[in-house]
């Protein structure tokens, strides 16, 4: 058992010595250390200086008898029974008083003083010797002038004001040196003011009290401008934490939902002891979690319990959060393990992250280093892979197609590109962007099938049967004055529908954007290409400014592969893993986010950083050769379809092609080639972002693409391809 004092007995022990010395030096001033040396000196100084009369008057006396200075002046000392002096002439007519070393004397005690008698005079001058004597024991005219008569000092009393102004003095200066040692050493103030941010880190049960001496001191406002925390965020968390809040867990848990922009309400019908919340949260959330649960355990249940209850509770795939009171002050080892085993869904938010979540300026950083530490990665990934991209953080680049869109006056758009290229998410962007405009309102509409007008009227609470006309007539009386845009997606049955019947829909569209009334996005493949670059009749030719969607930008393609790691702690072990990756990709931006996610599939538990050996794995994945696959059904058409194949295989195998070699190869096998079928072929397979044109020639647009092809394999499919159209030609 340790021998070492509690802290109750040494605060006990300090206290009494400082009353003892306060109270010594009031009432026994003669026993303090500090007031003693004063007093016996006030004390003893009449002594001293009777003595040193009672020498003077015997000097006179031997001068008149001698009509000299005696040379001995021993014999005619006076007598004194307890002489405290010792009185030597150093030289005629002058007397040197060495005061005795006796601790009785005080402040007196080993000081002298110097008398000079003036020849033919009674008069005696005076001057402190080495060591002086004190100042307040000498005569007013002593210290080398003259006087017409040496008179003794009156005899110094004790003035108790003075002590008690020195007392005053010393207990200002224990009071500040115990002061500031109160401060440095206080658990709670201590780190405050040597290290202001780890007030983001102080359990939040503590925030109470460390705000009462944070305003007993006046160091609140300076405190919390040196952690950055702002004041009213400080005293919300401080609100949170008040033992005496009527519904607590309810005003905890609502002020971290405000923080990260979540939605709250109460969830009921659990067997927990506790509060149990839903959150919904924002769609820009950099994470894939669109909602969770938070648990707020009842006060005072048991850690074993709380754990017992966890283990049986039927979450599903949600993502529980305990606001636990988990700290230092009271530790709760076993939640804690339970919430860092990856197996379950349940995340821990101790008593510190909690104060940080709400006095910190990111607390949605808070809450994905939470999830990062606690889940497996892949639960909450922040790469989406499939559909379009409708998180905001989850969004890079396109930066110049952007702004070519909002910046510029009202126009139409054609957005034309292959599959998972970004069309979806570019429109996203462009509602995201035009959302809140003071003079532009936008709708998004995606198509599942080529009925445009029945899907816009359901979508904008009309029957299924209201016209075009009519559906924008509805909006503009709903939005008097603004500005109209129609994002349509999906758009390619609709066109392939339209060319087929006259293109009666699209005449609409056109005499709409004409006369003002609404402005179009529309996005689609090879079918709206068509209508708008190929077919000279479509009323789409000229309609709108036609917007390719091909790879990402370089930096773009990078800052998707390492921002939404970096907001979890997570990352890359070098720069040049990150170039394999963006190269191997082609830019194209679902590869790289699905590269990205392979890699977190492939770290182990624990592990923090992708290496080559995770790129590796990635890079053969079956996501990604599932991403690669559908090429090879670009068109409705078989003969293009199978021409596309032939195109592509051709470059697989020669390592580029050409609109002449191509036509060479067909020739070679007996097939009279279409020259205009062929460049429909070429620039499907552009558009797709399958090939990319340099020069005159043809190459694959993603590295990986060309790694999926065995040469044995490719000259085995090729000659099969050749052979169906050689076939074909021949029955034609």
């Amino acid at each position: 058992m340790s021998m070492r004092p509690s802290r109750t007995l040494v605060r006990a022990l300090v206290i009494g010595a400082i009353t003892l010395f306060v109270g010594s030096a009031l009432l026994t001033p003669q026993l303090n250390p500090v007031t003693r040396s004063a007093v016996l000196g006030a004390e003893n100084a009449g002594i001293v200086w009777d003595e040193l009369v009672r020498w003077r008057v015997a000097m006179v006396q031997a001068h008149n008898e001698l009509d000299g200075w005696p040379e001995d002046i021993r014999k005619y000392a006076p007598p004194i029974a307890n002489p405290q002096l010792r009185v030597t002439s150093p030289r005629p007519y002058v007397l040197q008083a060495d005061i005795a070393e006796n601790p009785e004397l005080g402040k007196l005690a080993g000081t002298q003083v110097v008398v000079q008698l003036q020849p033919g005079t009674t008069t005696w001058n005076c001057r402190p010797g080495r060591p002086p004597m004190p100042a307040g024991y000498l005569p007013i005219n002593c210290g080398g002038g003259q006087a017409d008569d040496f008179k003794p000092p009156p005899v110094p009393e004790y003035d108790p004001f003075a002590g008690l102004r020195r007392l005053m003095y010393w207990c200002a200066a224990i009071f500040v040196a115990g002061a500031v040692a109160w401060v440095v050493r206080h658990p709670l103030l201590g780190p405050a003011q040597l290290k202001p941010a780890r007030l983001r880190r102080t359990p939040l049960a503590r925030l109470p009290r460390l705000d009462r001496l944070l305003a007993w001191t006046g160091r609140r406002e300076a405190a919390l401008l040196a952690a950055d925390i702002r004041l009213v965020d400080w005293r919300r968390a401080v609100q949170c934490a008040h033992p005496g809040v009527r519904d607590a867990a309810v005003e905890l848990v609502s002020a971290l939902a405000e923080r990260v922009s979540a939605r709250s309400q109460t969830s009921t019908g659990w067997a927990l002891e506790g509060s149990v919340f839903e959150w919904q949260f924002p769609p820009d959330l950099p994470v894939s979690l669109d909602r969770c649960l938070v648990f707020v355990p009842a006060p005072g249940v048991d850690e074993a319990t709380v754990l017992r209850q966890l283990r049986a509770a039927q979450t599903g795939s949600d993502v529980l959060l305990i606001l636990s009171a988990h700290s230092v002050d009271a530790p709760m080892p076993l939640l804690r393990a339970h919430a860092d085993d990856r197996a379950n869904l349940h995340v821990m938010v101790d008593s510190a992250s909690q104060t940080e979540w709400l006095v910190g300026g990111e607390a949605l950083h808070v809450l994905l280093r939470l999830l990062a530490a606690q889940l497996r990665i892949t639960r909450i990934s922040p790469y989406q892979t499939r559909g379009g991209i409708t998180r905001e953080g989850s969004f890079f680049g396109r930066s110049q197609l952007l702004a070519r869109v909002i910046s510029r006056e009202s126009a139409n758009y054609l957005v034309v590109g292959g599959r998972q290229l970004g069309k979806s998410s570019l429109l996203k962007a462009v509602q995201r962007r035009l959302q809140g405009h003071p003079h532009t309102v936008c709708h998004y509409v995606s198509l599942r099938d080529h009925r445009l007008a029945p899907r816009m009227a359901l979508q904008f609470g009309l029957p299924a049967d209201t016209p075009l006309e009519a559906i924008v007539d509805h909006l503009q009386a709903q939005y008097q004055g603004k500005r109209l845009v129609l994002l349509i997606d999906e758009a390619d049955l609709f066109f392939r529908d339209e060319s087929h019947s006259g293109y009666p829909q699209l005449s609409i569209l056109r005499a709409l954007s004409e006369e003002g009334r609404c402005w179009f996005m529309l996005a689609g493949f090879w079918d709206l290409y068509a209508a708008a670059v190929l077919d000279y009749q479509s009323p789409l030719r000229n309609f709108g400014e036609v917007l390719a969607i091909g790879g990402l930008e370089r930096a773009a393609c990078r800052e998707l592969a390492i921002e939404p790691l970096r907001r979890l702690r997570l990352g890359f072990s070098s720069e040049t893993l990150v170039d394999k990756l963006v190269d191997a990709s082609g830019q194209r931006a679902n590869l790289v986010a699905i590269l990205c996610q392979e890699c977190l599939e492939a770290l182990q538990p624990g592990e923090r950083t992708i290496e080559a050996r995770h790129l590796t794995q990635a890079l053969g994945s079956q996501a990604v050769q599932d991403a690669l696959a559908g090429w090879g059904r670009l068109s409705q058409d078989d003969a293009a379809c199978r021409l596309d194949r032939v195109a592509v295989y051709h470059t697989a195998q020669a390592g580029s092609s050409s609109l002449a070699s191509l036509a060479q190869l067909l020739q070679s096998h007996g097939i009279t080639g279409d020259a205009q079928a062929l460049r429909q072929s070429l620039a499907r397979l552009q558009l797709a972002y399958v090939l990319r044109k340099q020069d005159a020639e043809y190459r694959f647009a993603i590295p990986l693409l060309q790694d999926q092809f065995e040469p044995a394999e490719v000259e085995l499919l090729l000659h099969q391809e050749l052979a169906v159209m050689a076939r074909s030609a021949t029955q034609g």
